[in-house]
């Protein structure tokens, strides 16, 4: 008789534990997650949001995680499908440049989940099963870049500001045009030149490009081209100016006497509300767009530079109501 209740016990605590573990009580699947950049992960701009990203996924999930920083359009295809038979469960992609190579390796691995980034809201990256595009809203970056360089324009009583992007791709221009909305919004009048490099890591490039358009007569000049941004802030700091950056916030103390505010993505939210669906078992192949309701696009401030300061109440005015929808971006970027 003992031993017959001893059986039953321990069949018993057998079904339950099968029981636990089907209600979500067992042990996950280890998490591991793997980030492939073109950039470096050092790089005050997109590069670097995305590898802080992949730390605070790190931190917050206690998850095992990987890198490969400056990876070259002929490696997208090789480092992806390596971080796929390694094990990695969740492989980020940051930025469409790497779309094909995930499409192609997505499809040997349909169990692993691809997330690839961007700031072109528009962009339709999600295949329905296995990869998400996760999509800051560079058109609300952008615009809230192009309100606040109108105002200090205003101040300034110029009616020329400036754009400059690096290479023309959909998540660029989007953040470019954006800019352009959001300075009409403030002031129709004010003319913004503009112009692409074609590149993202030449800063005298770029900063070439700046200075011909402050002789032209540009007062503020805004960039967006990841680590080649600085030389809008070095042609400023050379020539005159005001300079507002794309997640440039990084490089205020740097330039303390010009570059007055950066529109930011923070991408860190931005992956850590995908990897709680993840979390959740609620991940859909879907695109995920998140703007600065979601508190992932903002614009912040140098604590420094004076003409900010005179203007810096009115921008956070303008963000406050995009926050309650109260102004639709999308709408005033569409010519709605």
């Amino acid at each position: 008789m003992k031993k017959i209740l001893i059986f039953i016990a321990v069949l018993f605590l057998g079904f339950t534990a099968v029981a636990c573990d089907q209600e979500g009580g067992g042990s996950k699947e280890e998490l591991k997650v793997a980030l492939v950049l073109t950039g470096a992960i050092n790089d005050k701009g997109w590069n670097q949001k995305g590898y802080e990203g992949l730390v605070a996924i790190g931190a917050k999930y206690d998850a095992q995680t990987a890198y490969n920083e400056n990876t070259q359009a002929a490696q997208y295809n090789q480092v992806i499908r390596t971080y796929a038979k390694d094990g990695y469960n969740v492989i980020i992609a940051h930025g469409t440049q790497l779309s094909d190579a995930v499409k192609e390796v997505a499809k040997e691995y349909p169990d692993i989940k691809f997330i690839i980034t961007s700031s072109d809201r528009t962009a339709k990256l999600g295949n329905g099963s296995n990869i998400a595009g996760v999509l800051a809203d560079g058109v609300e970056q952008g615009f809230l870049m192009g309100v606040t360089a109108a105002y200090i324009a205003q101040d300034q009583g110029s009616k020329k500001v400036a754009a400059v992007g690096g290479t023309e791709i959909p998540a660029i221009k989007t953040t470019i045009d954006g800019a352009k909305a959001g300075v009409a919004y403030v002031d129709k009048a004010i003319e913004v030149l503009s112009a692409y490099t074609g590149s993202f890591d030449d800063v005298n490039k770029l900063k070439e490009q700046s200075i011909t358009f402050i002789q032209q007569g540009a007062t503020v000049v805004m960039s967006t081209a990841n680590a080649a941004t600085k030389g809008a802030f070095e042609a400023t700091k050379d020539q005159g100016g005001k300079a507002i950056g794309a997640n440039s916030g990084g490089l205020f103390g740097t330039y303390p006497d010009n570059l007055s505010a950066s529109g930011n993505v923070d991408m860190s939210k931005a992956l850590l509300l995908v990897l709680g669906e993840i979390d959740a078992g609620k991940f859909k192949g879907d695109n995920y767009i998140y703007g600065v309701k979601e508190g992932v696009v903002s614009i912040s401030f140098s604590t420094t530079e004076a003409a900010i300061q005179k203007v810096k109440s009115k921008v956070e005015d303008v963000q406050a109501k995009i926050a309650k929808g109260e102004i639709d971006v999308q709408k005033i970027y569409e010519g709605k």
